[in-house]
């Protein structure tokens, strides 16, 4: 079914549970299954739908990250709608932080990076004059390239 406003979720509280489990959601990003009849969209206000149904079938992984869902609640999109690029930089900066024993703040994060929108697609891009805060910034690709040629 393609329009969300009459999407109905089909998980059972088991096979979410599971899903939890698998992915390693954080204890305090889980939630609760919506009910049988409560539709997709409109989205429950503080609360976003993700289709588990991606991750199984393409095998793809998100890392949940605590402050990944606090950035995205503070700009009010939804993971879908921002670019993979635009997540790993988040992802990168909690990790950074991590490693030099601080907590990620988010005044910090939007020092270093600005939130940019392309209708209803979004990124996080480095402010320009303002270095990156864990130093020279490589892509997946270009490391992916590395592993990978003989």
């Amino acid at each position: 079914m393609d329009n969300l406003s009459e999407s109905v979720s089909i998980l059972t509280q088991r096979q979410l549970d599971k899903f939890v489990r698998e992915y390693r959601i954080p204890l305090d990003l889980r939630s609760v299954l919506p009910s049988k009849d409560e539709t997709i969209y409109p989205f429950r206000q503080g609360k976003f739908p993700f289709y588990t149904r991606v991750c199984n079938f393409a095998n793809y992984r998100v890392p949940f990250l605590i402050f990944l869902i606090r950035v995205l609640r503070f700009f009010r999109v939804h993971i879908c709608q921002v670019n993979p690029f635009g997540l790993s930089r988040v992802n990168q900066f909690e990790i950074s932080c991590r490693a030099h024993n601080q907590r990620p703040d988010l005044d910090i994060f939007q020092y270093f990076y600005e939130f940019i929108s392309a209708r209803d697609r979004y990124t996080f891009a480095h402010r320009k004059g303002i270095p990156p805060p864990y130093g020279e910034e490589r892509s997946s690709l270009i490391i992916g390239r590395t592993i990978f040629s003989g």
